[in-house]
């Protein structure tokens, strides 16, 4: 059951932290769903003691905004997170998210202004403050490409303008939605090809730092075609993942290279729903969720989805339903964005989010969408024994599949196929195990004395179990299914040896 009222909420999820800080470990067949959360952290929520409170109610990856955050800012975050895995000795996934070629204007006095409907307001080359009249826009190259008549949304569409006027230096704008402006609002020019790449200089300069300080996954914006996804790779090489961000319309074909080049895919929907009609975004976030699924690329659904608990203790039942609809779909993660970085109640966003997730695991009909899904699933040949260890896995009522890796890609092969069943993983690589806590149904460990390479089947096997119990995934005499390759070879060939074991 829910609790009464939040300040319950509150104290459960500070007395878990307090508990599972005295024990130095954590449950993982306790406390992970299948699918996973991802939560933002800004000002509201840069301290150690609420980020371990939200990592104890069920946060799976903390994601550090660039477009809003400083060197300093990603820093702080870093070693606050690292903290709290050092503390409960488990792995933490950080997602450094990166600004792209967004246009957004500069800062206005206060950091933030009011503006009216039928008011001018001017974007313009002056690098001063701006205030109720004009900001910053610091892009040349884009004033010739905008004209007369054109609808601006502002702030993900807080505020609406339309382009009066527009000169090589300067755009005057009248406004026909007024609201609140804040600093480093992004303004969107639908249907302009901006001419500037998805990778900015900014962009790679924050790569390098997010590399130094040791985050785990990057994430690319305005991911139009395959070379965006494969200049990133470039980049980053082997220190951390790529996700792909859709926040625009993409050729589906290209569409197809993004998903199949990308480590993983978030449907940006906020700028999805201001650079396309808003009746698309919710077909285009189903199509993409299935193909990210039949390609074994996991899916991110981001971007208000419980919006209103930015300043209020619960949500509305419409924002119950869009979190639950893309958990019914198979997303592999939700994202919570200003509700956990700048909101009131962050601790009570994520509770809600844990909560609907848990009823919706729970439902005959959750099961039954991922088991039709499978069907559909284009075969791996790399990978045909997983299928049949879902299946086994089933038939004997298995307590977890159990996989070893070094790069991710068996668990991930294993999740695609959605099993009943909790994916335990093991791993000597914290960065593969830190990676992989974005991956629907998988419980990662890092496991730094166990080398794949190095010692039997027979003892990795034991080690397994010892983990499973250690977990609290299985009891005595509990069966597990084992997907492994051979122990020793690259982990390329894909999955090679399936064996049921009992704890």
């Amino acid at each position: 059951m829910r609790p009464e009222s939040c300040t319950r909420r509150t104290d459960k999820l500070q007395a878990k932290a307090t508990i599972a800080a005295s024990a130095a470990s954590t449950t993982i067949g306790g406390r992970h769903s299948q699918t996973k959360v991802i939560a933002t952290v800004g000002p509201n929520s840069r301290k150690e003691d609420l980020i371990s409170a939200m990592w104890q109610g069920g946060v799976d990856v903390f994601r550090i905004p660039m477009c809003y955050s400083s060197h300093t800012d990603c820093k702080e975050a870093v070693s606050l997170i690292r903290n709290v895995e050092a503390n409960y000795n488990s792995t933490i996934g950080i997602l450094m998210d990166l600004q792209g070629p967004k246009l957004r204007i500069g800062q206005l006095r206060d950091g933030s202004v009011a503006v009216n409907e039928g008011d001018e307001f001017v974007l313009d080359l002056n690098e001063d403050v701006g205030d109720q009249t004009r900001v910053n826009f610091p892009y040349k190259k884009v004033f010739p490409m905008i004209t007369p008549g054109t609808i601006v949304p502002i702030g993900g569409g807080r505020v609406t303008a339309k382009v009066v006027s527009t000169g090589l230096e300067s755009t005057t704008l009248q406004i026909i939605r007024g609201g609140q402006l804040n600093t480093n609002d992004r303004v969107n020019l639908p249907r302009v090809s901006l001419p500037y790449r998805s990778l900015t200089e900014q962009d790679i300069h924050d790569i390098d730092f997010g590399l130094e300080v040791g985050v785990d996954w990057i994430a690319l914006s305005c991911v139009r075609t395959k070379e965006d996804v494969l200049e990133a790779k470039r980049i980053v090489g082997q220190e951390a993942f790529v996700m792909a961000k859709i926040e625009t319309e993409v050729d589906k074909d290209e569409l197809v290279e993004i998903v199949k080049g990308a480590d993983a895919v978030m449907v940006a929907r906020g700028d999805l729903g201001v650079d396309t009609a808003i009746e698309s975004v919710p077909p285009m976030q189903k199509a993409i969720i299935a193909l990210c699924k039949q390609m074994g690329t996991p899916v991110v659904v981001s971007t208000q989805m419980l919006d209103s608990m930015i300043n209020a203790p619960t949500p509305t039942r419409a924002e119950a339903s869009d979190v639950a609809n893309a958990i019914y779909d198979g997303a592999d993660a939700l994202m919570l964005s200003a509700e956990t970085s700048v909101g009131s109640y962050p601790m009570e966003s994520v509770g809600v989010m844990q909560d609907i997730i848990t009823a919706v695991e729970q439902s005959p009909e959750y099961r039954q969408n991922m088991d039709s899904d499978i069907k559909r699933h284009a075969p791996n040949p790399g990978y045909a024994i997983v299928p049949a260890a879902r299946q086994i896995a089933r038939d004997i009522n298995a307590k977890a599949v159990v996989c070893f890796t070094s790069y991710g890609r068996i668990p991930r092969q294993v999740s695609r196929e959605r099993t009943t069943q909790p994916v335990l993983t093991l791993s000597e690589d914290v960065r593969t195990a830190r990676m992989l806590n974005l991956v629907w149904g998988v419980c990662p460990v890092h496991t730094p004395s166990l080398s794949y390479e190095q010692f039997s089947f027979e003892q990795v096997i034991d080690k397994a179990k010892e983990v499973a119990f250690d977990h609290g995934l299985v009891s005595r005499d509990d069966m597990l299914v084992v997907v492994a390759s051979k122990p020793g070879e690259e982990e390329v060939a894909g999955a090679n040896i399936m064996q049921i074991v009992q704890a």
